[in-house]
């Protein structure tokens, strides 16, 4: 968090795989470091075994990450 606070980042977009582990708990990192997160659900793959992508939406979400899709980003 300290190399994206030193470029002055305010926000993170997540995406990759898997979404219930290495994406989720990158989100969650970077809300832990006071960042406004988003997780691109289009962009991403879950493993889902037994419940994990489930929980990972929820845990996410009730951490404050924004589930979007690649079509809400505008440049």
């Amino acid at each position: 968090s300290s190399y994206l606070k030193a470029r002055k980042l305010k926000r993170v977009f997540v995406t990759g795989l898997a979404t219930d582990f290495c994406v989720a708990w990158t989100a969650l990192d970077a809300r832990k470091g006071g960042f406004e997160t988003y997780i691109i659900e289009d962009a991403c793959r879950g493993i889902d075994t037994k419940g994990s992508l489930a929980k990972a939406w929820h845990d996410t979400s009730k951490a404050g990450v924004k589930r979007i899709q690649s079509a809400d980003i505008t440049v």
